[in-house]
């Protein structure tokens, strides 16, 4: 939520114009001095900067002037009233309050000592607000990580000040505002982003006898360790077991890590790392071990979260479930069925569709739902066990938390559908979280329009 309104500054000023002969009457040249007996006009008001100012001010800055000019005089309209304002001072801007905001015409003319009048400059400006509404009704909230953040705008180098009011689970707070001299202030320490918070703003100028008052509301951010969390990754590397997340925001992260090693307990910490992929390793000497982990970001820890991690293991199929972009239904009871792909049976096959009158052709695919979330890091695919013609020749791979959104964690790998005798073809992964892995086949290992498979497997930590 923000509101944020157009600033109109307007800033005006007259070009110089040329005096032209009937404006100004000149000796005429000669050795002697000459003596002027007419009466001369001066120059119309020229070179003149208008500035639209706040508290609905109108401020006119005059040029130098001829110390013929003895008198200036600014006629306008404000309501009903027709107002004659006569300037004697000309080194110091001419204040004019205006009781709207909205349009003036001005008229303006210089005065010589013997009261002969120059040629009238127009000129139609419009003032700005008062500084305390200007600040409330240009205020940007702006929600961040844990917290909600106020920008208001400079307006003058006058303090204005004001109070920020809100309460959070039946606690009253109050923020002193400084404005002018501080423009942002940050309400943090807001740990429930579900919760939009009541706030109350006022500014209060003293001289113009004004108040201005705003109720905005705003939830603060999600705090940056619930950003970070579900991008934590826990597997083995080697003898050491390892923390990865992602923190795109770079915000400072500080993680806690809690085990337990051949009976004594320890602890590993990372502090304050602003790195976008993140990383804590150590030993456990291969074994499966049970951590229990902390994320602290803007002076907030998260909830403990609690995961065994082991050694990368085959995955049991007993609750997988499997589909496929097409289906033959000619190749037997057992077989041409995505279930074939995760029976357990290598002599069993998934077939895609050939017999129809309209048979798909590459790209074929088949999804596998594993049931849950699993730290996703080795897989393995074997070619049907009686046939070394057909197939496929090379493919992607993508793992899903959701089935909607995908990310590809191999591209153009290669498959051998013809190799002799039938074995397993495995491939390393870094580790990922999944629960759903899409197989795409992108190219035939031959000219077939169709693909087949015998068997699909996943190792997980």
């Amino acid at each position: 939520m923000s509101w944020a309104f157009n600033v109109i500054l307007g800033a005006f000023l007259l070009s110089v114009g040329s005096c032209k002969e009937e404006e100004l009457v000149f000796p005429p040249k000669g050795d002697q001095e000459a003596i002027v007996t007419e009466t001369r006009p001066t120059a119309k008001p020229t070179n003149l900067t208008y500035v639209s100012a706040f508290n609905q001010n109108i401020e006119v800055h005059w040029p130098a002037l001829s110390d013929r000019v003895i008198k200036a005089q600014v006629s306008y309209k404000d309501g009903t009233s027709d107002k004659v304002l006569d300037v004697t001072k000309f080194n110091e801007p001419t204040i004019i309050h205006l009781s709207e905001l909205k349009s003036y015409d001005f008229s303006l003319q210089y005065f010589t000592s013997d009261g002969t009048g120059s040629k009238i400059t127009k000129t139609s400006l419009s003032p700005r607000a008062y500084e305390v509404d200007y600040k409330i009704e240009n205020v940007t909230v702006q929600s961040i990580p844990g917290g909600v953040t106020f920008i208001f705008p400079t307006t003058s180098q006058r303090e204005l000040p004001g109070k920020l009011s809100y309460s959070v689970a039946g606690k009253p707070f109050e923020v002193d505002l400084k404005g002018n001299n501080v423009d942002t202030v940050t309400v943090s320490n807001l740990t429930d982003e579900t919760q939009k918070i009541d706030f109350s703003l006022k500014f209060q100028d003293d001289q113009w006898k004004r108040t201005a008052t705003a109720q905005p509301k705003m939830a603060p951010g999600l705090l940056t360790y619930k950003l970070i969390l579900p991008t934590v990754v826990p597997y083995m590397e080697g003898t050491n077991l390892v923390l990865t997340w992602e923190n795109e925001t770079r915000d400072p992260v500080t993680v806690n890590v809690q085990y337990e090693l051949n009976g004594v307990k320890k602890t590993a910490v990372i502090e304050k790392s602003t790195d976008v992929k993140g990383k804590l390793s150590f030993d456990v000497q291969g074994k499966a071990t049970e951590i229990a982990y902390t994320m602290e970001t803007e002076g907030i820890a998260s909830p403990v979260q609690k995961t065994q991690v082991n050694p990368l293991g085959l995955l049991s199929k007993t609750m997988w479930s499997a589909e496929t972009s097409s289906i033959e239904t000619q190749e037997g009871a057992a077989n041409g069925k995505p279930q074939s792909l995760i029976d357990g049976d290598i002599t069993t096959f998934w077939h895609s569709t050939w017999s129809s009158g309209n048979n798909p052709v590459f790209p074929h695919w088949f999804i596998v739902d594993m049931s849950k979330i699993e730290v996703f890091g080795r897989f393995g695919m074997i070619r049907r066990h009686n046939i070394t013609t057909g197939g496929f020749k090379t493919f992607n791979i993508e793992v899903s938390l959701d089935k909607i959104n995908w990310k590809i964690v191999g591209k153009d790998l290669t498959f051998n559908s013809a190799d002799s005798p039938a074995a397993w073809q495995d491939y390393s992964l870094t580790p990922v979280k999944a629960r759903y892995i899409r197989i795409t086949m992108t190219a035939p290992m031959n000219s077939a329009t169709s693909t087949h498979l015998a068997e699909f497997r996943a190792y997980a930590y």
